[in-house]
C-alpha cells in the first residue's frame, strides 16, 4: 500500500479584514467639544445684559462695523491707528474695546430676570392686649408700624395759642426796649456784647457775661462797675411795669476764691446776686416781685469746656413769663419758686 502524502496549508485569516483604528474616538472627542462650546455659548448669552449682547452683535455685523468706522473708501475713515490700533474717527482717543460680558460678574443673573421681592414686616395687631399688660398700655395710645406705642397728640386750646402769641408779642416788645436802650447810650455801646437775651419756655433769660479785660464786678468782690450798673438799670426799667416775677442767679468761674477766709465763690456769686437786686429795686422793679436770689458758684458754667473762662462769671435775670401750651394752661405770672433764697442787705 503506497504512502498517503500529507498536504500542509497555511492561511493568514487576518489578510481578509480590515483594521479598524481608533476613529471613533476622534469623532466621539470632536462631539464633546462642540457640545461644551454650545453650553459655554449658552451661559456666555445668559450672563450677559442686553446692552452687551447689542454690542456683540453689532460687533460681528458687517454693515453696523461700516457705519460706526465712517468715510467712503479704503481707510477713508482712518480705522488704523498711528500704532496700528483698531480706531475710529472721531480721534484717537475712541477704540472699539471687545466685548467684556462675563467677565465682571460671571455669575450674576441678567438684568431682566425675575428677582425675589423685597422682605416686608407685617404686624398683626390683636384685639385685645395680653393678660397681665393691660395696666401698660393707654387707652389713648395708638401703636405704630413699627410695634411702638405712641400716644395720640391732643390738640391745643386755642385760648392757650392766643395767649401764647400774646405772650411771644410782650416778650418782644421788652427785648426790643432793651436793645435800643443800649445802642442809644454811647457809654454803653461796647458793652453790647456783655449782654445776651435768650427765650425760654420758662420766660425772658436776661445775662450780663463777663468779657476779657471787661468785668462786671470788681475782682473778688461784690461792688457792682459802672458799666454794669446802667446796664441792669436799663433792664430794670424794661420790666418794671410788667407783672411777672423776676428770679435772679448769680455764677463764677471755677478759679477758687482766696481772696478772705471763709469765703469763696459762693458767697461771693450770691452776694453779686443781691447786689444786682438792690440795682433792679432802684430802677423801679416792686420789692415783691423779686422771687428768688441765689448763688449757684461754678455749678453752672456756660463754657464748660473752659471752666475758667471770663463768661461763666454773669448774672441771669429770668423773667418768669412761662409758655402756656408747654405749661400746660397754668395761670402765668404766678410762677414761684419752690425755695426762696433772699439775701439781706
Amino acid at each position: 500500500m503506497a504512502e498517503q502524502q500529507i498536504i500542509i496549508k497555511k492561511s493568514d485569516d487576518h489578510d481578509d479584514h480590515d483594521h479598524h483604528g481608533g476613529a471613533w474616538k476622534v469623532a466621539y472627542a470632536d462631539f464633546m467639544t462642540a457640545m461644551m462650546a454650545f453650553f459655554l455659548m449658552l451661559w456666555i448669552i445668559s450672563a450677559a445684559d442686553e446692552e452687551k449682547l447689542q454690542g456683540l452683535a453689532e460687533y460681528f455685523t458687517p454693515a453696523e462695523v461700516a457705519d460706526i468706522m465712517g468715510g467712503q473708501g479704503f481707510l477713508d475713515g482712518q480705522v488704523f491707528g498711528p500704532d496700528g490700533v483698531f480706531a475710529g474717527v472721531d480721534g484717537q482717543d475712541f477704540q472699539i474695546q471687545p466685548p467684556s460680558f462675563g467677565r465682571e460678574e460671571p455669575v450674576s443673573p441678567p438684568s431682566d430676570a425675575p428677582r425675589d421681592p423685597e422682605p416686608r414686616v407685617v404686624v398683626e395687631y390683636a384685639d385685645s392686649p395680653a393678660p397681665g399688660r393691660a395696666e401698660d398700655l393707654d387707652p389713648m395710645s395708638v401703636l405704630s408700624p413699627a410695634g411702638e406705642v405712641e400716644k395720640e397728640e391732643e390738640p391745643v386750646d386755642p385760648a392757650l395759642l392766643a395767649e401764647r402769641a400774646a405772650r411771644e408779642a410782650r416778650l418782644d416788645e421788652v427785648t426790643e426796649e432793651i436793645e435800643a436802650a443800649v445802642a442809644a447810650n454811647l457809654a454803653l455801646v461796647e458793652m453790647e456784647s456783655n449782654l445776651r437775651i435768650d427765650r425760654t419756655p420758662d420766660g425772658l433769660l436776661i445775662q450780663i457775661l463777663d468779657q476779657e479785660n471787661r468785668p462786671m464786678f470788681a475782682s473778688g468782690s461784690a461792688r457792682i462797675d459802672a458799666g454794669t450798673r446802667a446796664l441792669v438799670q436799663i433792664i430794670g426799667q424794661a420790666v418794671g411795669d410788667l407783672a411777672y416775677p423776676l428770679a435772679i442767679t448769680g455764677h463764677t468761674d471755677s478759679v477758687p476764691f482766696t481772696g478772705r477766709v471763709e469765703y469763696g465763690n459762693w458767697e461771693l456769686s450770691a452776694d453779686r446776686a443781691n447786689a444786682t437786686r438792690r440795682e433792679l429795686l432802684n430802677a423801679g422793679v416792686a420789692e415783691g416781685r423779686i422771687s428768688r436770689v441765689s448763688g449757684l458758684a461754678d455749678t453752672m458754667p456756660l463754657n464748660a469746656t473752659a471752666p475758667d473762662a471770663p463768661e461763666n462769671r454773669r448774672i441771669t435775670m429770668l423773667l418768669i413769663y412761662p409758655d402756656p401750651v408747654v405749661a400746660g394752661g397754668a395761670p402765668t405770672g404766678a410762677a414761684e419758686a419752690p425755695n426762696r433764697t433772699e439775701s439781706v442787705d
